[in-house]
């Protein structure tokens, strides 16, 4: 199984009995299946929704991560979704709490699957309004031309993949270096 949160679970959420990985009747993947009341957990990707920040003169903004996984490196805010709100909602959530940044104009880049990760993200681009600070789970901000994006301390691959993509539909994909 992936590297799910739950994936290493032992009792079942319904009834509290004992969980064994098998394949259910009618199923063509294994599945962690409650020994005592049959409930079958099913271990789904968690949506993340982020935001490429841009100003009108083109720079977006990093932000570089102060928590682990990849501390240190950096990222454009996102984060998981909350139940309750929409992927725009979260990604406009998590770019306030990550770089103290309000945006506008949501547009969607793309979605981006994780599967060892077990997560789908969801990546909007979004004019910036302000310049921004760290918030709680980041240490710094920073604007980049695209020519100067930092592509070897990118946190994560979906973060090289929006910005590869963000890039082509500029016209700008040979600037990454």
């Amino acid at each position: 199984m992936t590297s799910h949160p739950h994936s290493s679970s032992r009792y079942c959420m319904q009834c509290g009995g004992d969980l064994a990985e098998r394949l259910p009747q009618g199923d063509s993947m294994a599945r962690l299946v409650c020994e005592a009341c049959g409930f079958i957990h099913y271990l789904n990707p968690r949506p993340v929704a982020g935001i490429i920040p841009v100003r009108e003169d083109g720079n977006l903004l990093l932000v570089r991560r102060a928590i682990e996984p990849r501390r240190s490196f950096w990222v454009f805010p996102g984060g998981f979704m909350d139940v309750g709100e929409t992927a725009e909602e979260a990604a406009a959530r998590e770019t306030q709490e990550e770089a103290n940044l309000e945006v506008t104009a949501l547009s969607l880049l793309g979605v981006y699957t994780r599967i060892h990760a077990g997560v789908v993200v969801i990546v909007y681009e979004a004019l910036a309004l302000g310049e921004g600070s760290a918030g709680s789970e980041t240490s710094e901000v920073g604007w980049f031309a695209p020519a100067a994006i930092p592509w070897s301390e990118l946190a994560f691959d979906t973060t090289h993949w929006a910005l590869e993509a963000w890039l082509k539909k500029r016209g700008l994909e040979d600037l990454k270096n």
